[in-house]
């Protein structure tokens, strides 16, 4: 794991840091705004998302997608990731824990810095190993956090603390994924889904064939 000090950070989203007209109001970063000053305490983070082979010793009958050793768990649903966290005496960590990891202290939109670069990360259609793009590396040297798979994180999806934007699917029932992701064929690819402030939602049941997870650790 790797120690991330507590203290402050940038969070969230500029107005008007993303404004294509065509995309939603999430996609858009309002659901990431007000951008703000936002402190957390000291905690621990896996580098890497939780891997298959992983997994299989906390579900040995297991079949989910992927499934080669060192590739990213996916199409695990929220419970389940929060089961293997706590088996392995940590937790999920919380969507603002996540983009500490992320972004470090000077607010980058993207791991490596500002300026969108699709082959810095894995942002194609197929998992890689954990770890395999050298340049989707935090501040804090943790890996995939623009790429490979999305993430679940311990919190509901809720509003940031001053914002004006109302979702109405806004409260306890869907908890936020972060992260970019390989992308499914039935999709278009958008950077927007990569920056790292943008908030995604879904009902903790669901098992998402583009998401998975790493664990944390509170330092305290």
């Amino acid at each position: 794991m790797v120690f991330i000090p507590g203290g402050e950070f940038l969070l969230g989203a500029q107005a008007g840091e993303t404004e294509p007209q065509f995309l939603s109001e999430r996609t858009t970063g309002k659901n990431a705004q007000p951008q703000q000053r936002y402190k957390v305490d000291p905690f621990f983070i896996d580098r890497y998302e939780v891997a298959y082979d992983q997994f299989l010793r906390f579900k040995p009958q297991a079949k989910y997608e992927g499934g080669m050793p060192g590739e990213p768990v996916r199409g695990v649903s929220w419970y389940e990731a929060d089961a293997y966290c706590l088996w392995m005496n940590k937790r999920l960590p919380t969507e603002y824990e996540w983009e500490k990891s992320a972004r470090g202290t000077d607010g980058r939109v993207f791991t490596w810095g500002n300026e969108f670069a699709r082959e810095n990360a894995n942002l194609g259609r197929s998992v890689q190993r954990a770890g395999s793009f050298e340049k989707d590396k935090s501040p804090y040297a943790v890996y995939d956090l623009n790429g490979n798979v999305a993430e679940w994180t311990a919190s509901s999806y809720l509003p940031y603390p001053n914002a004006v934007f109302e979702d109405p699917n806004f409260g306890g029932k869907l908890k936020v994924v972060r992260g970019g992701s390989i992308q499914r064929s039935e999709h278009g690819f958008m950077k927007e889904f990569a920056m790292l402030f943008y908030r995604n939602y879904a009902p903790p049941a669901i098992r998402a064939l583009d998401t998975g997870f790493r664990c944390a650790k509170s330092a305290r």
